[in-house]
Order: structure tokens, then C-alpha cells, then sequence
């Protein structure tokens, strides 16, 4: 099925192919009812020059209402690489309901233009296409745009896919021994949709199940260690999560083609690769479950390690959430994430604001501004020689890749530097009003273990009612700035870590979903 500049194409392994091809014209496979979403494979597949798909054989066809119904197989012993086709093609207009009658019009159109050569256009249930180039009179036929054309290439052979024709691209299924899609490092489930999602280049999206999603998404987001009646808890909050935010949805699509993607930006889903014995227990024990809040279903966020607390998510996000309310997480003992400590200077936050586009000048002093409920930081005040500016604390973190907005700043001119636990390079008053004793006292350590205070320790955390705050064991020098963090996320819903540790006490996984999601009800769809 590739042409260049040949007047006749049959030969006997294209007709071997062609049986091959044809053998499944009329095989349809249809999705399990209602349980399929897509996921966008931004990690590793999206805006690339060449996808490939590594299995031999593979049915090809669309999803309409989701349904999924295959209309040809293709085999190859090297696999299918998709590159976007940005070269000119023509059509003579006319839809021919199977590929041997398109080819047959390309094949017409060959023998009466010796510059002529082209390929046979897939779009969509029983579309097929003449698509031809170097024709020489331009006039019989229509101008074919490329902005959704794709080339697929299977060994010898060839195939245009032009999503414009149907508004969406087609969907590839494994057959014959391969149960799974291998794209190379990953191997999915389900099908793969390969697209040129409103842009030029290409990106992959998985059409998968979603209980199927969910045996990567557990151990992906959850450690795999961890005690199951906490995995319980993370395989309801994914589930809840995903379908709140894509529904059930598989058809092919043109543009966009996904709402969530297999990053932290979504959740992280990494392929059958990390499916693992205890997230298939975690998803067959919670099968369907999921959280609904006033009936609707709950996008159920969750996070590593709080810090002491999770967040309302008014004061984050805003909106009127009665399901997202900040509760002291006392569970929370043995954090994933520990508590951290960034050190910098003066000068070098000067020069990350300017190179953010703040205009700022030599800078004097930087303050807490609006802290939320449970001590993350909405936004800082930083003093300059002539002026002073109000920063994110969202800024903040991203400029020095903090783990959390929760962070105390401490600097020698500091408002709210209220106690130093170790006072040796303190002198006279300084030390008589800021240091205390640390008899008794426990630490969450640089390792995340509790242990009693150390004097090799960066910052004392302390459980006090409702929360947890850090104190420094020591003090900045003239010109340093020190972060003081704690946790590991949004701090909206659910703290992993905190799941684990009431999972730890013996409590079920039902009421630790009650314990960071109010106002819910543990149902199934």
C-alpha cells in the first residue's frame, strides 16, 4: 500500500497482506459498558515526531458512543509507527465503503498520470479514501488539508489516517497473544488512540478500563509497602478522582482528546509495569467504590504528607467546598515527606524574583503576609530599598522547589522568629528570650522518625492541639533567608501519610475516607 512513482502495485506478499488485512474486515470487539476513560500519556508520549507501537498484530476502527468497533486488522513483524504527514495530497471526493475499492480508485488514478503516486486514507467506519499526490491537473481534485493527517507505516506498507473526515482518530487494539499495547518502555491495557491533538506533533492517549487504570494508579501513587486498609483508602480517592473529572468516556476524538493525564498533575499511571499484588487486592476489595458528596461525585484530592494538617480548600482554591475542610492530622507520625529546610540568601532571592519579572531592588527584609488555617503560606511581603511587594507563596515554592507552602521564613530580622531550641552562637538578650529548653521534647527527624531531640537536628517540630508547627534549632547568619518546611502537596482531602498511620491504629478504610472527606458517602457507580 506505498506508492512511489509505480504504475502497477500488486506483487504476491501485498495480496498475502491484503488477506491478512481483510480476514477481520468485519470483526467488532466492544467495551465493557460505561467503564472506560482516557488518559492522556503525557510522561513519555505527547508532542513527539514518531509514536510506535510495538505489537504484530492489531485491530484498528473507531469508538462511537462507546462503543468500540474494529474495522480491519494489521500485521507486522516490526511493529506501527505513526508520523504526522505534512506533505500535499489530493482527493478525488468520492467515499468508498472498503479499502479495496479505494485502492482500486488509487490504482486507476496511477496508470492514467505517470507523476501520480499516493496512498489510501483511513477515516473513520467504512470511510476509505483515495489520497494522491504530483497529479498532473490539480483541478479534478480536491485539496486535502494536513493538519489531522497522520502516516502509519507497518513494514512495506502504508496508510493515511485523516481524523478531520470523522472528528476523531482511530483506536488500536492488541489481538492474537498480546494481551497488552507495548508503546516501548510501557506496556497498557485496554487501547491506544495516537493524534495530532490541535497541534502538529504527536501524542498518545490510553482507552483503558477504569478498575484496569487503577492497579497502576495505586501502587504509582501509594508506597507499596504500606498497610492495606490505607491502599483501600488511596484505590477509593483515584477512583473517585477520575471519574469526577472524566466521566465515563472513550469515544475517538480530534482535538484535545483527554482531561486527565499519567502525571502528578492528574495522577500518576505508569502502565501495567508497576501493577502490583497489593493494588489489585487494594481495587478487587473496593471494586466500584466510590465517594459521592450532595450526589454528586467527589473529585477525592489526596496528597503525600501534611505537616500536621490538612487545608480548607476555600482558602487554596476558593470555591464553597464542604467535603475539603482542614483536620488536624494526628496520624500522621511517621511522615513520607520529612520535614525540610531550604537556605538561601538575600541577593539570590533578589535575582529569582527579577528573573520572574518582578522589579525589585536590593532586598531588606521578607515577611509571612496571609498564612491560611492550618499555616501554609498564601503570601509573603518582601521589603526592598525603595518599595515592597506582595509574592505568592505559591512563587515562593516554585522558585525554590519546595515540596509545600507550608514553610515558616526565618531570618535574623523575622517577625515571627519566636523560639530557638539551641542557642550557642546567640549572645546576651537574644538567647535569654529565644532559647528554651528541650527536655522531654520529640522531633520528627531529617529522616522522618520520631526521636527525642537531637542538637544535630535542622528543626524541632512540635505536636501542639490541632496542628504541628517547626521552630529552628539554630540561627541565620546577617544575609541568609531560611525556609522551615513541613509536608508534601496541595494539603487538600487526604494526607497519604496520615492514611497510613490511622491504618496503622486499626481503623478501616472506610473511616479514614469519613476522616479527611466530610459531608460523603462511600457509594458505587
Amino acid at each position: 500500500m506505498k506508492y512511489a512513482n509505480r504504475r502497477k502495485i500488486y506483487n504476491p506478499l501485498v495480496t498475502i497482506m491484503l488477506t491478512l488485512l481483510f480476514c477481520a474486515f468485519f470483526y467488532s470487539v466492544k467495551a465493557e459498558a460505561a467503564t472506560d476513560i482516557r488518559v492522556g500519556l503525557k510522561a513519555l508520549y505527547f508532542g513527539k515526531n514518531i509514536i510506535t507501537i510495538y505489537n504484530t498484530d492489531l485491530k484498528m476502527g473507531f469508538c462511537i458512543n462507546d462503543s468500540f468497533k474494529a474495522d480491519i486488522e494489521l500485521k507486522s513483524k516490526g511493529g506501527f509507527s505513526f508520523e504526522p504527514e505534512t506533505r500535499e495530497y489530493y482527493s478525488d471526493t468520492v467515499l468508498y465503503p472498503t479499502y479495496s475499492k479505494a485502492l482500486a480508485a488509487l490504482e486507476s488514478i496511477i496508470d492514467s498520470d505517470s507523476k501520480a503516486d499516493g496512498l489510501v486514507c483511513y477515516g473513520g467506519r467504512n470511510n476509505w479514501f483515495a489520497y494522491v499526490r504530483n497529479v498532473s491537473d490539480k483541478s479534478k481534485y480536491n485539496k486535502i488539508s494536513t493538519t489531522e493527517l497522520i502516516r502509519l507505516t507497518f513494514g512495506q506498507q502504508a496508510l493515511l489516517i485523516d481524523g478531520s473526515i470523522s472528528g476523531g482518530y482511530p483506536q488500536f487494539a492488541s489481538c492474537g497473544k498480546d494481551k497488552t499495547i507495548s508503546l516501548g518502555s510501557r506496556n497498557y491495557r485496554g487501547r491506544i488512540e495516537v493524534g495530532r491533538y490541535g497541534n502538529g506533533s504527536l501524542s498518545a492517549i490510553n482507552i483503558v478500563n477504569i478498575e484496569s487504570y487503577l492497579l497502576s494508579v495505586v501502587s504509582c501513587e501509594m508506597n507499596t509497602t504500606w498497610h492495606s486498609e490505607a491502599q483501600k483508602v488511596q484505590a477509593v480517592a483515584a477512583r473517585s478522582y477520575c471519574l469526577a473529572n472524566t466521566g465515563f468516556n472513550a469515544d475517538s476524538y480530534l482535538k484535545k482528546g483527554y482531561v486527565i493525564v499519567d502525571t502528578d498533575e492528574s495522577q500518576v499511571y505508569a502502565g501495567t509495569g508497576k501493577e502490583t499484588e497489593i493494588s489489585r487486592y487494594a481495587v478487587k476489595a473496593t471494586l466500584k467504590q466510590i465517594l459521592k458528596s450532595n450526589g454528586k461525585v467527589l473529585p477525592a484530592y489526596f496528597f503525600s504528607t501534611s505537616g500536621g494538617a490538612t487545608e480548607f480548600s476555600t482558602d487554596i482554591w476558593g470555591g464553597n467546598s464542604s467535603s475539603f475542610i482542614g483536620v488536624f492530622d494526628e496520624y500522621e507520625t511517621n511522615p513520607e515527606k520529612a520535614p525540610w529546610t531550604i537556605k538561601t540568601t538575600y541577593s539570590e532571592l533578589e535575582s529569582k524574583l527579577k528573573a520572574k519579572g518582578y522589579s525589585v531592588g536590593t532586598i531588606t527584609g521578607i515577611y509571612p503576609e496571609i498564612l491560611s488555617d492550618s499555616g501554609r503560606v498564601s503570601s509573603v511581603k518582601i521589603k526592598y530599598k525603595g518599595g515592597s511587594i506582595s509574592v505568592k507563596g505559591s512563587v515562593i515554592k516554585s522558585m525554590y522547589d519546595m515540596r509545600s507552602t507550608k514553610f515558616k521564613i526565618i531570618t535574623q530580622k523575622s517577625e515571627d522568629f519566636d523560639i530557638v531550641v539551641k542557642g550557642d552562637n546567640l549572645e546576651g538578650d537574644i538567647a535569654a528570650e529565644n532559647e528554651v529548653s528541650t527536655s522531654g521534647l520529640y522531633v520528627i527527624s531529617g529522616t522522618g522518625q520520631i526521636s527525642q531531640i537531637k542538637d544535630t537536628a535542622d528543626q524541632l517540630v512540635i505536636i501542639s492541639n490541632g496542628n504541628m508547627t517547626n521552630f529552628p534549632v539554630s540561627y541565620p547568619n546577617e544575609n541568609e533567608i531560611w525556609f522551615l518546611g513541613m509536608g508534601s502537596g496541595h494539603g487538600i482531602g487526604m494526607s497519604q501519610s496520615g492514611a497510613y498511620g490511622m491504618a496503622l491504629k486499626g481503623y478501616k478504610y472506610d473511616e479514614i475516607l469519613k476522616y479527611y472527606y466530610n459531608n460523603t458517602e462511600l457509594t458505587t457507580y
